[in-house]
């Protein structure tokens, strides 16, 4: 091997380690103490009550980190966003920090490219997403991910595969995302006055959307095999 592929093997390995690091260190350091504070809802309320608009900030930088990670569930902070900011303002909020925490994974995709993800993610998920990508419409498969209830946060590592520019990504990314969101934090909303019908009937159908996406998937693969 030249020294200069052992100095780029070198260079990747260390990058790799350090981004695993860093993930690890998000979940352990500072999300699973984001995850037990906005559980507190009396606890929160009382924080963003006393620290105003720099408590939305704290709030958001949360969301963006679990976005992010990819190991954080997002649930608890849509939930808590509904509770304390109402069903719009929440879902507004945890939607823009959650399309930056995707777009800077899109980034870093794009920059490091195919190579670096299979550090990240196995090689047959990784070819998957890519005859998805490649056999349809790439900006469909960009906004079905984020419409709907599919693996948004890990599909943004692999996003750069729809060859947006930044703006068309993050354009995409806040506005199919946001219904999603908006399901969760006006669910919560209504929980308030304990009216748990809104959230059950929004799991029903993020459900039942999903299984639906999913036969539609393997029907269609199924297809593709058949036409080759």
């Amino acid at each position: 091997m030249h020294a200069k592929s052992k100095r780029s093997l070198v260079r990747t390995s260390i990058i790799i380690i350090f981004i695993a690091i860093f993930l690890l260190g998000i979940y352990y350091f500072i999300g699973r103490p984001m995850i037990a504070f906005v559980g507190d809802v009396d606890a929160f309320r009382a924080y963003v009550e006393e620290k105003g608009i720099l408590a939305y900030l704290v709030f958001g930088i949360f969301v963006f980190f679990q976005t992010l990670s990819n190991c954080i569930p997002g649930l608890p902070f849509y939930l808590t966003a509904g509770f304390i900011l109402g069903g719009v303002k929440g879902a507004i909020l945890c939607d823009f920090f959650a399309t930056l925490g995707n777009t800077v994974a899109f980034l870093i995709g794009k920059k490091f490219g195919r190579s670096f993800l299979l550090y990240l993610f196995p090689e047959d998920k990784l070819t998957r997403v890519e005859e998805l990508i490649f056999n349809k419409n790439p900006k469909l498969v960009h906004i079905m991910f984020m419409l709907l209830p599919l693996p948004k946060d890990t599909y943004a590592w692999l996003g750069f595969y729809s060859g947006e520019n930044v703006i068309m990504w993050l354009l995409i990314t806040f506005v199919a995302r946001f219904p999603h969101i908006f399901l969760y934090t006006f669910s919560a909303e209504k929980m308030i006055d304990n009216q748990y019908g809104f959230f059950i009937l929004g799991s029903v159908i993020a459900v039942l959307v999903y299984l639906v996406v999913v036969v539609y998937l393997k029907k269609n693969k199924e297809q593709s095999k058949k036409n080759k």
